[in-house]
């Protein structure tokens, strides 16, 4: 079964930024329909939409805080119920993997549900964004691309699915995008069967360890802003399934050389580009063939040297080992998380606390507001008052309901250039600014504008006694 969905959001801060609109269509393993659920929300009342992003998805601002639309909180345990009934099953979507997966994860963590739905009791996940980038070299024909004016292959959805018979008249529509991504997922799997089963197979995260494991080089499907690119490489971390990625050789470098050379100047081979050394994720469904796959499959096949060298690298277990070294020394310092939307991955809730977000949901509004005092962890604390606040203020105490009133008008009128910061109301008005340049939108400039101002009103700044 798959599990086909897209999501439209308050913009693109995979942080900052909101679910408004989640969408899904339920299809057996040939792309039949078999169900389908589409929600709307509210605006949480810290969020700032992008007013182009009101533009593209066609949401007018009286839809941000209709009343007759459920909360956030209530939406997200909609859809977390739907999903749990449809499970196990293959999260599929249009360029998901790095944009509406991150965000409904932060959306399930924000009203206190597991995150990580669609990768665990049995579900996997699938991206069809890689694999129509993939048919453009593997199977060329399959599918017609817009071109740039710059003569560029294109692949975005609301442009590739009407030049390949899909009427996409709404698209950004979260249901129309679902609708469209699986009309291009029915083409990949009627036109390249083989891209399709193989994909399939290894959306599961065992199935991915299990092509890596493979004693044979493995061919590495990928695409980046200079088209796409296909390698041969071998896993060398030797760490199973553990963790969340592999790293994967290169076999066209000279390893046995390199092996002659000192550490200083073996960081400055693995820091060139195209990276010598590469993190392949083991559960987001990465395109990979075995050897005897991709000479089936596409007629292609490791050169002499490449063979040589996986033959060199799987007797060489300390230079493996060193690799493995000096790539973990080279990986970035991430800075710490700031700011609290950041911080879902900076550990998981303990068992206790897993209990009382399992009660959170069981109770009412009144009961929640004393359990959100007890959370051991303080981040969800603090994600708990937001939706107790959020759903009846005066449920909290005095003291916290000023504090976070306070921090929300602090947050909304935080004049900053930051991009990866939420979006302020002084942004927002800049950005409409540029909207008027259209002047087809100049009514919803107006119809923004005007609903800045009021939730500028219900969140003013007061000044330090």
């Amino acid at each position: 079964m798959f599990v086909f969905y897209d999501t439209e959001t308050t913009g693109l801060n995979r942080d900052f930024d909101q679910v408004l609109q989640f969408a899904a269509i339920l299809t057996d393993d040939a792309l039949n329909e078999v169900g389908r659920f589409n929600l709307r929300c509210r605006c949480r009342p810290w969020i700032v939409p992008a007013p182009i992003a009101l533009k593209v998805t066609g949401v007018r601002p009286a839809l941000l805080d209709d009343p007759s639309l459920p909360s956030l909180y209530d939406m997200m345990a909609a859809v977390r119920a739907r999903l749990e009934q449809w499970s196990p099953a293959v999260f599929t979507g249009y360029n998901t993997m790095r944009f509406d997966e991150p965000r409904l994860q932060r959306a399930f963590w924000e009203t206190l549900n597991p995150p990580y739905l669609t990768v665990t009791h049995g579900n996997a996940r699938l991206d069809i964004l890689p694999l129509v980038q993939a048919a453009s070299h593997l199977a060329p024909g399959i599918l017609d691309y817009p071109v740039s004016a710059l003569g560029r292959t294109g692949f975005r959805l609301d442009a590739l699915a009407p030049i390949n018979g899909f009427a996409h008249e709404r698209a950004h529509d979260a249901l129309a995008d679902v609708e469209a991504t699986i009309h291009i997922a029915r083409i990949l799997a009627e036109r390249a069967p083989a891209l399709w089963r193989s994909a399939v197979r290894s959306a599961p995260k065992a199935a991915t360890v299990a092509v890596l494991r493979s004693e044979a080089p493995v061919l590495v499907v990928e695409h980046s802003a200079n088209g796409p690119a296909l390698w041969w490489g071998r896993r060398i971390d030797g760490a199973g399934a553990t963790g969340s990625s592999a790293l994967v050789a290169r076999l066209s470098a000279d390893w046995a050389a390199l092996s002659r050379t000192d550490d200083a100047s073996l960081e400055v081979f693995l820091s060139g580009s195209p990276k010598p050394l590469r993190r392949t994720a083991l559960n987001k469904a990465p395109i990979l063939f075995g050897a005897a796959a991709a000479h089936a499959d596409w007629g292609l096949a490791p050169s002499g040297h490449e063979l040589a060298q996986n033959a060199w690298l799987a007797r060489e277990d300390l230079f493996r080992e060193r690799l493995v070294r000096l790539d973990k020394a080279l990986e970035p310092e991430w800075p710490q998380a700031e700011h609290l939307e950041q911080m879902i991955h900076a550990g998981f809730p303990g068992r206790a606390d897993e209990a009382r977000m399992a009660r959170f949901h069981e109770t009412d509004w009144p009961a929640r507001a004393g359990l959100v005092r007890g959370f051991e962890d303080g981040r969800l604390r603090q994600l708990g008052q937001r939706l107790v606040f959020e759903a009846d203020p005066n449920l909290l105490a005095p003291a916290d309901r000023g504090r976070l009133a306070q921090a929300i008008a602090q947050r909304l009128n935080l004049d900053h250039d930051d991009d990866a910061l939420w979006r302020s109301i002084p942004a927002a008005r800049r950005e409409i600014m540029e909207l008027r340049q259209d002047a087809s939108a100049s009514g919803l400039a107006d119809e923004i504008e005007a609903w800045l101002a009021a939730l500028e009103a219900r969140f003013p700044v007061r000044s330090p006694a």
